[in-house]
């Protein structure tokens, strides 16, 4: 069955809340330090910095649940959850082609933050979808709440996680991200 786009937009509508709270605390955090008053700069540059950093990072535990709740299925679960921290890691390449073409810029969505991230998600997914099972048990409903596929999810993701953090801090994994911008685009020093 074709859903409707008054289906969709009540599906995404949890993605496009996060998105005004990232854009405007990314807006606000841009500007703070053009204020005098060091305290005032401050605090609002602490208050939209961590507001940023949890609406990029950690909105998956907040959008995945309400796009559950709304009835959408697990491809726009796993969309809604995947389209504000993309639009994040958009807008760092875009800022990086002041300097490069858009060839490496594209190459930066590879950066070991975006990787990070992106295995994060996938961890704070399986983790929803398990809440959501178990709510909806607590709701009567009988559902199996750890499903292998979500419990596999969060195990995969979080081991994929810590391994890039163990393996040397991450300076490793940021090692072979070099090598494989110089393996494609040189040294980047032409003298």
């Amino acid at each position: 069955m074709r859903k409707n786009s008054r289906h969709l937009l009540g599906i995404f509508s949890p993605v496009f809340y996060v998105f005004i709270v990232m854009a405007g605390s990314w807006a606000l955090y841009n500007v703070a330090w053009r204020i005098n008053n060091d305290a005032i700069h401050q605090v609002i540059a602490n208050i939209s910095g961590t507001l940023l950093f949890l609406s990029v990072t950690f909105s998956t535990f907040l959008i995945y649940p309400m796009v559950y709740m709304r009835g959408g299925s697990l491809g726009e679960r796993i969309i809604a959850s995947l389209i504000n921290p993309f639009l994040w890691a958009t807008k760092e390449c875009i800022r990086l082609y002041i300097s490069f073409t858009p060839l490496e810029c594209l190459y930066y969505y590879l950066n070991p933050l975006n990787i990070w991230l992106l295995f994060g998600i996938t961890a704070q997914m399986g983790i929803a979808e398990i809440f959501c099972r178990l709510w909806l048990r607590a709701k009567g409903k009988d559902i199996r709440v750890l499903s292998p596929y979500a419990v596999g999810t969060v195990l995969i993701s979080l081991f994929l996680v810590v391994l890039m953090y163990a393996w040397g801090q991450g300076e490793n994994v940021y090692v072979l991200f070099l090598k494989g911008y110089r393996l494609f685009f040189g040294s980047g020093v032409k003298i």
